[in-house]
């Protein structure tokens, strides 16, 4: 067994049982273990939030896969509400159209002179042109046929009330 001296005992009771290379060991392990501690907790929380970040992505994908398939019925919907409703706007214009050709509302109209007033109706919603409106979307075709339908059907009562 190693003896120390007195004095080596006293000196490192002062300067509390360790050299100065010691201390200064112990203060940059100290050190060493805080940043490592500290980088722990940071992949801690970069983990938890790449995790959370799936998880979001998970539902974006399913939000997303979801919306595609609402836009798509939507858009099915949409085409066949355009269907039925050109078709029944179809039959009134043929309807119409065969009214006006009878030799009885043709005789009230002529006596009212409404028949021409009638026959630019069907033309044009304002009676002021006899070209059709060009329209792209098939649901303000619609809407300008059922107007000019509207329109002639004003005119007929007229013309009969007359």
């Amino acid at each position: 067994m190693d003896r120390k001296t007195l004095s080596e005992i006293l000196k490192d009771a002062t300067s509390g049982g360790a050299s100065q290379d010691q201390r200064v060991k112990k203060r940059k392990n100290r050190g060493h273990k805080k940043w490592a501690k500290k980088m722990k907790m940071i992949e801690h929380s970069l983990r938890a939030v790449g995790e959370e970040n799936e998880k979001i992505e998970e539902e974006n994908g399913f939000k997303l896969r979801m919306l595609r398939r609402n836009q798509a019925k939507i858009k099915q919907q949409k085409a066949g509400f355009c269907d039925a409703q050109s078709k029944i706007i179809t039959e009134h214009e043929s309807r119409v159209g065969e009214l006006l050709k009878e030799p009885l509302v043709q005789d009230l109209l002529a006596r009212s002179n409404q028949l021409e007033l009638a026959r630019g109706a069907m033309l044009s919603p304002n009676a002021s042109s006899d070209a059709r409106v060009p329209s792209e979307d098939a649901i303000i075709e619609m809407k300008h046929r059922s107007e000019m339908l509207s329109k002639v059907m004003e005119v007929l009562c007229k013309g009969m009330t007359a």
